[in-house]
């Protein structure tokens, strides 16, 4: 009897991904989170520009 039965102490055990899910999960949100900054900043910068509003409150402050 040489050979081993299968589900024997012998084999190796599942190596488990959950580091590499946990560290992809991680890139996708700090991608989103610098494409999210990235947009604010550039509406903070050219908002008036792109949507005509700065006019409307002038009168308010004069």
């Amino acid at each position: 009897m040489s050979e081993t039965p299968a589900g024997s102490p012998m084999e190796a055990p599942k190596k488990s991904n959950t580091g590499l899910i946990i560290g992809i999960v991680v890139v996708l949100l700090l991608c989103c989170c610098c494409i999210s900054a990235l947009g604010g900043w550039y509406l903070w910068e050219n908002g008036d520009d792109l949507f005509a509003t700065g006019y409307l409150l002038i009168p308010n402050f004069v």
